[in-house]
């Protein structure tokens, strides 16, 4: 009762709702981590594995994610050169699968695909209860070189069409997207469009713009639609580490992020290999007089932490987005590529001239080679 006497009913209310907030943050920050802005809890990852909507078979995918169900048949999108799809049953049945984003000179695998229409294969087959089916396409392991292009801050809207055909014009195999689509919205949408209407696959990573608006999660049609947050793939003799630098993770470690780098720092890489990162924010600003941060990311304790993962890893390269204008940066001697020119629209004292990275492998040189072509030619 002397609790009550010495506090308002205001007060209490107070209390409770500060004690409510404490324990959501104290939760997310030592279980799940948060995310800010806006201020919530690592967000949940997208499906790989689903049951079809009648029950009789299911798909589970690794390197690929599911997008949704058109009537009986499961559509996933490759997030990777060489996805995997185990297909099983309860009863004998036919099963119906659609794989997105799979590069047309692709190996069809065991299972081959009944239609094949540009990136987009669909697979329809009888299936037994307690067999598995693969479904594996993937790029010719006897391959000895292939070509990537990067870029980033393209919105979903024409810039990214030209983008797309401007990398193939360019020779690459395959795209990857230095994040931020969502700049206006539906921007995801037609981006998901685009991209499977394109002659090559796209790789995406997640950016600012593409994790919310506001309240509006917009992470959640980014991993629907476009690919994974967090991820990583080989090919020849390079691995691709896409990472979420959309929004401050604290701690720094935490969330889906930090799980897939604890995995790979345990995990044997060959260092013959080389490895690249893919991310939206740069750790560094390298525009002269920039104050602080600047463009970069902006949790000071989250750069440090990434520093060091990228050295323990053996990182040879970066390639982020941004900030609106190319440049070639360094970081702890890390070559660090800043391609965020999609739009074509360098900031006040910037870069003149959108620029897009290619880069080359063949199983003759050790090292990724890169140069920077311009996004349209006639500049």
């Amino acid at each position: 009762m002397a609790w009550g006497k010495r506090w308002s009913w205001r007060a209490k209310i107070l209390l409770v709702l500060g004690l409510g907030v404490g324990g959501f943050l104290g939760l997310g920050l030592f279980w799940f981590g948060l995310r800010l802005p806006p201020l919530q809890w690592e967000p949940s990852t997208r499906a790989t594995q689903m049951e079809s909507p009648d029950g009789t078979f299911f798909v589970e995918g690794s390197g690929a994610t599911f997008v949704r169900a058109d009537g009986n048949t499961l559509v996933f999108r490759a997030s990777t050169p060489t996805p995997m799809l185990i297909v099983s049953s309860k009863t004998t049945t036919t099963a119906s699968v659609v794989l997105q984003n799979v590069h047309p000179d692709a190996l069809p695998g065991a299972v081959g695909p009944v239609r094949t229409d540009g990136l987009t294969r669909t697979y329809e087959f009888g299936i037994e209860p307690g067999i598995g089916l693969l479904i594996q396409p993937r790029f010719d392991v006897d391959k000895k070189e292939f070509r990537f292009a990067s870029i980033g801050d393209t919105g979903g809207g024409t810039a990214l069409d030209h983008a797309l055909e401007r990398a193939e014009q360019l020779g690459a195999d395959f795209v990857l997207h230095l994040g931020d689509i969502e700049y206006a919205e539906g921007h995801l949408e037609l981006a998901a469009v685009a991209m499977n209407a394109a002659n090559i696959p796209t790789y995406t990573c997640i950016g600012n713009h593409d994790f919310h608006a506001g309240l509006d999660l917009v992470h959640r049609r980014f991993t629907e639609l476009i690919g994974p947050r967090n991820s990583f793939f080989d090919l020849g003799g390079v691995r691709f580490l896409n990472l979420d630098t959309a929004a401050d993770t604290w701690p720094s470690s935490g969330g889906d992020r930090g799980a897939l780098m604890e995995l790979l720092l345990a995990s044997e890489f060959p260092k013959e290999n080389e490895l690249v990162v893919f991310t939206h924010r740069p750790l560094n600003d390298p525009r002269e007089g920039i104050e602080d941060e600047g463009h970069a990311i902006g949790h000071a304790g989250e750069v440090e932490w990434l520093r060091e993962c990228f050295l323990k890893l053996g990182v040879d390269a970066m390639m982020h987005g941004h900030i609106h204008q190319t440049y070639v940066d360094e970081v702890s001697g890390i070559p660090a590529y800043i391609i965020g020119n999609g739009l074509n629209f360098p900031e006040e004292g910037g870069a003149t001239g959108a620029g897009i990275l290619l880069g080359e492998w063949n199983s003759d040189s050790p090292q990724v080679s890169y140069r920077i072509e311009p996004l349209y030619p006639s500049e």
